[in-house]
Formats: C-alpha cells, structure tokens, sequence
C-alpha cells in the first residue's frame, strides 16, 4: 500500500470513525419517541472546534438534527467527497479507497471493537483522541491482530465473515 492510500485511508476511515463516537455519546429520542437525535452539547463542540478542526464541520452539521442510517452514510460521504476528495486527495483516491477491502476491514474491525467494549466506553465520555489511541492498542493485541487476519484473509467478505 503506497503512503498516498495509507493516509486517504486513515482519514476517511478517521471520518466515519468519528461520526460513530457521535452518535455513540450524543444520539437521544427525538421527541416523537421514534426517532434519534443528534444532541451535542455546547461545551463539546467547542471542544471539537478546537481540537478537530476538519471534523467540527460535520459535527455541526448533524448536531440537532434527525438521524437514521441513511442520513449518517449520506452526510459522512457528502462530506469526505467536500472535504477530501479533490482537495487533500486525487479524485480517484476516495472512491477508491471506499471500495477497497483495506477500507471495509478497518471500519467492520472498528464497529467490532466498539460492540465489543460498549459497556467500558459507556463509563463516561471518552475524547474521540482516547477512542482511537484504545482501538490502534486493541489491534495490536492477539484478539485484535486475529481479527485483521480474518477479515484481511482471502474468500473474506468482511463484514459477512463476522456473522
């Protein structure tokens, strides 16, 4: 993998990564009761503000408002084809980087991970800086290093070898 790719990864991955913690700490009934809602405090987007520069804009973007599946895959593209494409990648990199397997083995490894230690980063809010240095260490471990090898091993579909 030539560095170019390595570093287009880490930060669209980065990017759905971080809409996750949102939803994760700051995700509540709407007031219908059926519905979530991205509800970000103020003291946590001005922490973003300062800390995550390129990643407060999609926090403002989705703090307030409704959310489902649909509208969280559409704002995080929107907002990596804004953000990364064409301006701190070659146009061809994000499209293919979103279609690599290098791609799909880390978010499902990420959503692994969080399902698997729900319970330890529901304690308190973590910093999303703390969730990631917690997931690079998890991956380094024989648990997580077993994980990679699976999904990264040929006849892998990813996200349907986990179930």
């Amino acid at each position: 993998m030539d560095n170019k790719f390595k570093e287009a990864l880490k930060q669209i991955a980065d990017v759905i990564k971080f809409e996750m913690w949102l939803r994760f700490y700051f995700a509540s009934p709407g007031k219908d009761g059926n519905t979530l809602v991205l509800k970000i405090p103020e003291d946590v987007i001005n922490h973003i503000k300062k800390e995550y520069e390129l990643l407060y804009e999609l926090a403002n973007e989705l703090n307030n408002k409704q959310i489902t599946p649909e509208i969280s895959q559409k704002t995080v593209i929107d907002f990596i084809l804004r953000k990364l494409e064409g301006k701190k990648f070659a146009p061809a990199m994000v499209p293919s980087v979103l279609n690599s397997k290098s791609f799909e083995v880390e978010v499902s490894v990420f959503h692994l991970w969080v399902s698997a230690h729900e319970d330890q980063l529901d304690e308190k809010i973590f910093d999303f800086k703390d969730w990631m240095q917690f997931f690079e260490a998890w991956k380094r471990t024989e648990k997580g290093q077993k994980m990679l090898s699976t999904l990264h091993s040929p006849g892998s579909k990813g996200s349907d070898a986990i179930q």
